[in-house]
Formats: structure tokens, C-alpha cells, sequence
């Protein structure tokens, strides 16, 4: 398995919505608390594989001290580690896990409908690459 002091964040890297959600955290990680990794990518594939995800296209995935997050805790696990005010949300683990989670899958299953795929690779930036595996 790969070793990394930073959560990371695996990712639909064909997914619009997804590679949306990565520039944001890009903008505003500034600390480089995250290391992000397409789930298609060799080192993805990897991280799946030791981590037994059976559906990873199914949710952005998070992990953390060898523990897996995903659907809406790893949304929020994200949005806590990128400080205030993006925190703030996690007024949503008022509600029910089973909820945020159905509302999470209903979007999963729709994303490639709402915003499209990716199709073809960014180039990024060297401080882009910063946040990579």
C-alpha cells in the first residue's frame, strides 16, 4: 500500500462533477493536507485493491490512517480538513447517515448525466502536482 502522511482522496477521474469537486480542493488546500489520486490510475487501482472497494466509480473516497471513508463521510471528512468555512457543513451529520448517503448515490448515479465526462487529461501545473500521488 501507499504510504503518505495526508489523507487521500480517490477520485472518478473522468467525472466532470469530480474533477469540479478536485479543482476546489486544489484552490483551497492550501496546506497540501490531501494527496488526490484518479481511482483509474495504476496507484488508484492499488489503493482499491488493498482496500477491498467492490463499486469505487460509486463514491469519491477517502483515505485516512488506513481507514475508509466514503459517500457523504468523506465528503464531510473533506470539507472539515479544509478548515472554516467549508466546516461548516458539517451541519448535515445532524441528518441521518442513511439519508446524506441516499441523497450522495442519487447524485453519484446521475453525474455523468448532470455534468458529463472527462475526455481527455488536464495538464496541471507543477504546483498543481503538488496535490497528486
Amino acid at each position: 500500500i501507499l504510504q503518505t502522511h495526508c489523507p487521500i482522496i480517490l477520485f472518478d477521474g473522468q467525472c466532470n462533477l469530480c474533477h469540479f469537486c478536485v479543482q476546489f480542493i486544489v484552490r483551497f488546500d492550501k496546506q497540501i493536507s490531501f494527496k488526490l489520486c484518479p481511482m483509474q490510475s495504476d496507484k488508484g487501482e492499488r489503493l482499491l485493491k488493498a482496500h477491498k472497494v467492490k463499486d469505487p466509480l460509486s463514491s469519491m473516497l477517502v483515505i485516512d490512517k488506513n481507514q475508509l471513508y466514503k459517500q457523504s463521510d468523506a465528503v464531510l471528512f473533506i470539507a472539515t480538513k479544509l478548515g472554516f468555512p467549508f466546516s461548516l457543513a458539517n451541519i448535515f451529520k445532524l441528518l441521518p447517515k442513511g439519508f446524506r448517503d441516499r441523497m450522495y448515490d442519487w447524485l453519484g448515479r446521475n453525474r455523468y448525466r448532470f455534468f458529463g465526462k472527462q475526455t481527455k487529461c488536464k495538464l496541471l501545473t507543477e504546483k498543481q502536482k503538488q496535490h497528486f500521488l
